[in-house]
């Protein structure tokens, strides 16, 4: 794979033409059609997925035949990262959206890169890191909204339940 696509993914960009080859040569193309399932809420996870061209739409299971977008993906974007790092199985589905073509880089080459390269893994790990910290503070605020339309829901007064909810984190 020539290291010109993985200039425009953010993950990337602090890599120098070497180091986007070296990656290239790790990674593996999937043609994903649209509609079709990339992985599964509760599959193993074992790799992070690239898109390169289509969107891949991100979903959580939450009851019977109930799912809720959790986000969409499209050109540039990747996903799947936590299974770089651990084998719990996967915490939601990823779809092609529209037809995809996506770059898999799995467990077993990222470790290849941590052990064999690692100012490439230093710099694709700081990366990641940055993306994990700004996708916990969207869950975050996802969190937040969430329990404020229950409380709405349930009918919830602020002055009724001060004791309940006005604790400060530590």
């Amino acid at each position: 794979m020539a290291p010109d696509y993985l200039r425009t993914v953010s993950l990337f960009q602090d890599l120098d033409h070497a180091a986007l080859a070296t990656l290239g040569g790790l990674l593996v193309l999937k043609k994903a059609p649209a509609g079709v399932v990339i992985f599964r809420e509760s599959d193993d996870s074992d790799a992070l997925y690239l898109v390169e061209a289509g969107e891949v739409v991100i979903s959580k299971h939450v009851q019977g035949p109930v799912h809720v977008v959790l986000t969409t993906f499209g050109v540039g974007d990747f996903f799947g990262e936590m299974g770089l790092f651990d084998a719990t199985p996967r915490s939601a589905t990823a779809q092609a959206k529209v037809d995809s073509l996506l770059w898999q880089l799995d467990r077993k080459a990222f470790m290849h890169i941590l052990s064999d390269h690692p100012e490439i893994a230093a710099k694709i790990c700081y990366r990641l890191v940055s993306v994990f910290i700004e996708r916990l503070r969207a869950t975050n605020e996802q969190a937040r909204e969430a329990i404020r339309w229950g409380l709405e829901a349930t009918g919830y007064s602020p002055a009724a339940n001060r004791a309940l909810f006005d604790r400060k984190s530590t």
